[in-house]
């Protein structure tokens, strides 16, 4: 009987041990990514990565039989599709680990091993595009009819021989092949630099405090310290760690520059941004109507900075007073209050958005808080079969708020796609992709808004809206024209240096925001910092291109005549989530109701600009602030 009962009481033990175990890790992954949902550890990794390894030479299986018949081309297919995934998941898994512990020098070489098997596999299907090419149009048509599982990659095929005559042959490829890894050099080295080895300064505040310029906490001082010097000194603390690698950094842009368009040149485009735009059947006149808009309309933006500077009473202006607020509403927010009011604002948008989106809230999925060697800013990346991991580095500020229901909407773009799309076309644009983000900060602004009781907070909510087409529209479209310059000179061949960069940087930064900011020493460096130019390839345009979008499809809802034409233009808005890259984007967005091929969709930004300063200055005035 006693060992009975000294069994019983051990068994009790272990169980209420288990149970804390199981409590503690639910704490944990409450504010940290659960990478075991992708693979229980780096053994289960390595047992990928050998699998696919093993593959490689089973590419050379295939050549000679794609163009023998529908069937074969369906074995190639769903072949490639299996390692495509694989190797996806094996690259999220080793860069999210990297993302959260930069300074761990394993995931480098866990990256590089997977590199080397993406070198040995790129080598042997170098053949691939030549052997698909060879196919007349007329016969791909003709078996995409007589084969159900084939006419799902019509529009794959649709967009492979409208870009035929850019198709390399196997022999250019394989040879580009061998030089992979060299040419990716540049941006390994700008993460490193930027993240591994970033030290960033340390700044000794008004009231005596010291802290570290980094990120997150030069946001909390940009938003809440009400000291211009402290925000003026945060700044150039921040801008000087990178502004001291100048040429290290410009001698990177060059590389990577120089690499993309080398390649471009290979498969005969005539410019970076043809290349970039033709790939997704994207008219010229979408990037170059943006900036002409974006750059020659300015003048509301100008009069906000105005309002801003007579506001808070300052005799200079500079950049580091963009965030402070214009009236004593200091708010910060926790997490679990953000998650609520960003799962509150988006009940509108129906049953199965709202099932999914309880689901990217939970624990595991989101790496909130700063933390050493951690990647800064956030963002959201979707693991096909798993699910979306969201970065945040949070500070519990307002913008913050919006980072999360803008990675959200990623996230739910993601999960969206994923369900009602075959793998083939779960990659989308970046065009739509932004639109789904922007579209849920929208939606976030309009319900805080809506149930605003203080009249300040109303201000607050004005200054975030206008913040919001600032930062997402002007901005962006101010670094889109500042990618076109410099890609302009190395499509030249002109020479470029620190200082040319900085020049061009600067000039721009006048045209867009005038002279009523005040800039330090090393401002114009601070292009350095927009880890965009570096690891994307013209990525920026999309975020004022799809606030476009966002704009117009929320003003459609919000502004429809009656609740059956709201909820008929939220089906096409959710349909276009759901539709994945099933076409081309430009088309897509046509059939949820905004043509990008017009300036309409960016002047209707800037007359909403407008309104916004308007009001604004009304309850400015209104609150004895001006």
């Amino acid at each position: 009987m006693k060992k009975l009962s000294i069994l019983l009481l051990t068994i009790f033990a272990l169980n209420i041990l288990a149970f804390a175990q199981e409590e503690k890790a639910k704490d944990y992954y409450k504010y940290n990514w659960k990478l075991t949902d992708i693979y229980a550890d780096w053994d289960a990794w390595q047992k990928d990565l050998n699998y696919l390894n093993s593959q490689v030479p089973k590419y050379l299986d295939y050549k000679g039989t794609l163009s023998t018949s529908a069937e074969n081309l369906m074995k190639y297919q769903k072949f490639s599709e299996k390692n495509s995934q694989i190797s996806s998941k094996l690259y999220v898994y080793a860069s999210l680990s990297q993302d959260v512990d930069g300074k761990n020098p394993m995931y480098v070489t866990k990256l590089q091993q997977l590199q080397t098997m993406w070198v040995a596999m790129g080598r042997n299907t170098t053949w691939v595009q030549t052997e698909l090419a060879s196919i007349p149009k007329e016969t791909m048509d003709k078996w995409m009819k007589e084969n159900k599982e084939l006419a799902i990659y019509e529009h794959k095929y649709d967009s492979f021989y409208r870009q035929l005559e850019h198709i390399l042959d196997e022999e250019t490829q394989r040879i580009s092949t061998y030089y992979s890894r060299a040419l990716s050099a540049s941006s390994n080295i700008y993460n490193s630099l930027s993240k591994a080895d970033m030290e960033y300064h340390k700044v000794t505040l008004s009231d005596g405090e010291e802290i570290v310029a980094s990120p997150a906490n030069a946001s909390k001082v940009f938003n809440n310290n009400k000291n211009q010097d402290d925000r003026k000194l945060v700044a150039e603390a921040r801008v000087a760690a990178y502004s001291k690698n100048k040429n290290t950094y410009t001698d990177i842009l060059i590389g990577v520059f120089q690499n993309r368009w080398a390649n471009v040149q290979l498969k005969g485009y005539e410019t970076c941004l043809d290349a970039v735009l033709e790939s997704n059947n994207i008219p010229k006149d979408v990037f170059m109507n943006l900036i002409d808009v974006a750059s020659n309309n300015t003048e509301a933006l100008l009069k906000y900075r105005e309002l801003r500077k007579k506001a808070l009473g300052l005799e200079n202006y500079y950049g580091s007073d963009e965030a402070i607020a214009l009236v004593d509403y200091d708010k910060e927010y926790s997490f679990d209050e953000a998650v609520d009011l960003v799962v509150e604002c988006l009940k509108p948008m129906g049953n199965e958005y709202n099932e999914l989106l309880n689901s990217a809230v939970q624990s595991g999925w989101i790496d909130v808080y700063e933390k050493p060697g951690k990647q800064s800013g956030a963002y959201s990346w979707s693991v096909y079969g798993v699910h979306p991991y969201i970065l945040m580095n949070w500070a519990g500020t307002r913008n913050h708020v919006f980072t999360l229901a803008h990675e959200l909407g990623h996230s739910m773009h993601s999960m969206l796609t994923n369900k009602y799309q075959p793998y083939t076309y779960t990659n989308y644009a970046s065009m739509v992709a932004e639109s789904a983000s922007t579209f849920n900060e929208k939606m976030l602004l309009d319900y805080m808004i809506k149930n605003a009781k203080d009249p300040k907070e109303k201000i607050a909510l004005l200054v975030q809206a206008i913040d919001n087409i600032a930062g997402t529209f002007y901005r962006q479209a101010q670094f889109a024209e500042f990618e076109y310059s410099i890609y302009s000179m190395i499509e030249k061949d002109e020479p470029i240096n620190a200082d040319i960069i900085a020049n061009i940087y600067a000039e721009l930064d006048k045209k867009y925001n005038g002279d009523i900011m005040e800039r330090s020493e090393n401002y114009a460096y601070s292009w350095s910092r927009i880890h965009h130019f570096f690891g994307y390839f013209y990525y920026v345009y999309n975020y004022a291109v799809s606030f476009s979008v966002s704009s117009s499809v929320f003003n459609q809802i919000a502004n429809a005549e009656n609740e059956e034409a709201a909820q008929e233009t939220q089906e096409r808005y959710l349909n276009l989530l759901k539709s994945g890259g099933n076409d081309y984007p430009v088309d897509l967005l046509k059939k949820a109701g905004v043509d990008l091929t017009t300036k309409e969709p960016y002047l209707a930004v800037v007359k909403r600009m407008e309104e916004l300063v308007n009001q604004l200055e009304v309850a400015l005035k209104e609150a004895g602030k001006i």
